[in-house]
């Protein structure tokens, strides 16, 4: 194997500053560590230890990086002489790599400085009408309300009648009510999946019987935790199947909008720079096609 140096002691005297019997004036672009033809210097080494360590702790780290590159080398050399016959492989594969990364970089620049990310909701609307029936539900979503009541509570019946009750002017009337007697009320005015529905009462109450239960009318359902008495009411409920209302899917809709408009930008740029090389002639095709 190729000879491994290391230059720790005067290294570590330089990255940590403690000169006290240290006779050299070492200079940071001495070497720390050597591997074969790979060198590492010691401002590769002070770069790499964060800085404001007490000086003990930046001695630590310091030879824990260069104890880590030395390691990386030696495993590195052991590799190119096991592997030789897959050299051409490995460098294949690193430019196809370079290649992408280069090319997606280009992309990402295009992208963030040509598309436009903003995406009215008149254009969203036009795309849900056009392919509403693309956007199916993957689980129940609800619209509801859960207030919590102590046992105690001598109304009960009273705020679970006007919970219960249909038109604004009751449904205001409940909510003065919870208001006025401290009652936690949830509301639920947007659609929210039934799980995080669930998520606002206790846990123990989450169960098969209780989320049918609950899921099979617009009544109020009284649940009891032993505590506490707690009153839910679905006010809407679209199940796992149905179309997706368009305030469930805008976000995915926008999404969607945007990556046509990048895809639109990058086949446009694309299409400019393949038909600049060719009328410059940085690039050349020799193979006729089928037609020609």
């Amino acid at each position: 194997m190729r000879k491994i140096e290391t230059y720790m002691a005067a290294a570590l005297c330089v990255l940590t500053g403690v000169l006290a019997g240290c006779h050299r004036d070492f200079r940071r672009s001495e070497i720390a560590a050597k591997a074969g033809d790979k060198v590492l210097t010691l401002a590769e080494v002070a770069a790499a230890v964060p800085a404001g360590l007490a000086p003990e702790d930046s001695l630590r780290a310091s030879a824990a990086y260069v104890e880590t590159w030395v390691r990386r080398q030696a495993k590195l050399m052991e590799a190119e002489r096991i592997l030789v016959d897959q050299q051409p492989d490995i460098e294949a594969m690193v430019e196809e790599y370079r290649n992408s990364l280069l090319t997606y970089r280009l992309d990402r620049y295009y992208i963030d400085r040509m598309v436009d990310t903003v995406m009215s909701d008149s254009l969203v609307s036009r795309y849900y009408d056009a392919h509403r029936q693309e956007f199916k539900l993957n689980r129940d979503i609800v619209k509801g309300m859960i207030l919590t009541v102590p046992a105690s509570f001598r109304m009960r019946t009273r705020i679970r009648e006007l919970m219960g009750a249909d038109g604004e002017e009751r449904q205001q009337d409940f909510r003065d009510m919870a208001a006025k007697n401290n009652l936690p009320l949830v509301t639920l005015d947007e659609w929210t999946s039934y799980d995080e529905f669930w998520k606002q009462l206790p846990a123990a109450l989450n169960t098969d019987e209780n989320r049918q239960k609950v899921l099979a009318t617009r009544r109020v359902v009284e649940l009891n935790d032993g505590t506490n008495l707690y009153y839910v009411r679905l006010t809407d409920h679209l199940g796992k199947g149905a179309t997706a209302p368009l305030s469930w899917t805008a976000d995915v809709i926008r999404n969607i909008l945007y990556n046509q408009r990048s895809g639109d930008v990058l086949r446009e740029k694309e299409d400019s720079l393949y038909q600049a090389a060719l009328e410059n002639e940085e690039a050349r095709i020799y193979v006729k096609k089928e037609s020609e």
